[in-house]
């Protein structure tokens, strides 16, 4: 028994620092690459270490590895940057790594062990949150701004852990003041985009609630939920549409950003909101440059590596000039579609949505254990969201470990479930 739970422990500890290999490494001020390539690295270990890893390799591993020969290959022919073939081939590998390795570490735990995992997880999420709560007020109280662009006093917050945090108090898991901290979390995760004025995360947030809202809400609750976002909507037209109503906050500037990007559309003048519109020039660029070579760019794009350029649209701002490389081609792409098909062809983009789509349904909501549909339903509008998370910059699902751990948690959780609830039949019977 002493041996099991040490072996348990062993694990566990494992699992803590595949999930915070970053921040161990962030005292170490390493750049960016040779820190992302220690992760990669230590993943890589972690499965091939792993006893009969070999022999037991996840099928969607193997079958991403075979995805990315002819990427690779045809990078190395179109004679791309070493480091950029590199990157990409991590980037497209790592959320399958993530699931490899979430699905060798965690089947050795028992179905309790997880749950204890994941909410030591969103304990210490908790603590982060509100720390960064402290500094917001603190920050606040020394004269800054309560709303401001790219702010670093934003909210620790993090999807994932929003939804548990919902879920948990729909399912009236908690109570008391485990209650109120959780609530706050989710009210941080409302405020947090608005705080630092992201289009990208306040959109990404209202489609995750819509998600809940379609999928995971009573019609009661359907219809004051209605009522709110119809109240809220009314405001915020009425607050930003009219010349007679002005306030002298800094709010404003929220609104504002959704006004440049109306006007944008209204006028086509770059310049009016140059974030938005050097999205739009770089889709016109990527998509034209495999239309271009059509049909020959289709199964496997431009290869791992490649660069675009300004051949169908002019970019006047809106990027950093250290995503220039030195013959005036762009290596990042914020569009994820864009990334998948630039760089591995339709071939890469298909077998990422099979793998998502494939594990999304395995994970199940049974209305028999309230603490697994709670991971469950959180997992599933988690697996949505960072994919819709990624249309705007691709940081969630691509080139994350831990994407595919989490999947990887949710397919381990339904199978010891399945498990059980089979087991405890055959003793019925």
């Amino acid at each position: 028994m002493r041996i099991l739970k040490a072996y348990n422990n062993f694990y566990v500890l494992i699992i803590f620092i595949l999930l915070f290999i970053s921040t161990l490494l962030a005292p170490l001020q390493l750049h960016p690459k040779i820190n992302y390539a220690i992760i990669f690295l230590f993943y890589v270990l972690i499965i091939f270490f792993h006893k009969n890893a070999i022999a037991h390799m996840n099928r969607m591993l193997f079958f991403a590895i075979v995805v990315l020969i002819p990427s690779g290959l045809l990078g190395l022919y179109m004679g791309w940057s070493y480091i950029d073939i590199s990157a990409d081939l991590a980037r497209y590998l790592a959320p399958f790594l993530g699931y490899t390795a979430g699905i060798l570490l965690l089947n050795h735990l028992e179905y309790n062990r997880i749950l204890y995992v994941l909410y030591g997880l969103l304990t210490l999420k908790l603590f982060s949150y509100y720390g960064s709560v402290v500094s917001k007020v603190s920050d606040v109280f020394q004269g800054g701004q309560l709303v401001e662009y790219a702010s670093r006093y934003g909210l620790e917050v993090h999807f994932l852990y929003s939804f548990l945090a919902y879920f948990l108090i729909r399912n009236k898991l908690v109570s008391g003041f485990k209650k109120v901290l959780l609530i706050g979390y989710v009210v941080g995760y409302i405020v947090n985009p608005i705080l630092i004025e992201s289009k990208a995360r306040t959109i990404t947030m209202i489609l995750s609630f819509t998600l809940i809202f379609v999928f995971f809400t009573k019609f009661k609750n359907k219809l004051l939920l209605i009522l709110l976002a119809s109240l809220v909507t009314g405001i915020i037209l009425i607050y930003s549409g009219g010349e007679n109503f002005k306030f002298t906050t800094n709010l404003d500037n929220v609104t504002s950003r959704y006004q440049d990007t109306l006007k944008l559309i209204q006028t086509k003048e770059y310049s009016v909101d140059a974030s938005t519109a050097y999205r739009v020039a770089e889709i016109k660029n990527v998509f034209g440059m495999l239309i271009d070579k059509f049909p020959y760019s289709l199964p496997f794009g431009f290869g791992s590596g490649a660069l675009y350029y300004e051949k169908h649209a002019q970019i006047k701002g809106g990027i950093s000039a250290g995503n220039y490389r030195p013959d005036g081609g762009i290596h990042d792409i914020f569009f994820v579609p864009g990334v998948y098909s630039f760089r591995y062809g339709i071939i890469g983009l298909l077998f990422m949505l099979y793998f998502v789509v494939h594990n999304y349904r395995k994970i199940s909501i049974n209305n028999v254990n309230a603490h697994h549909d709670t991971i469950a339903a959180s997992l599933k509008i988690f697996i949505i969201t960072a994919i819709i998370a990624d249309l705007f910059i691709p940081v969630h699902v691509y080139g994350r470990f831990h994407y595919g751990f989490f999947i990887a948690m949710g397919i381990v959780l339904q199978n010891k479930l399945n498990n059980q609830y089979s087991s405890s039949k055959a003793s019925v019977v």
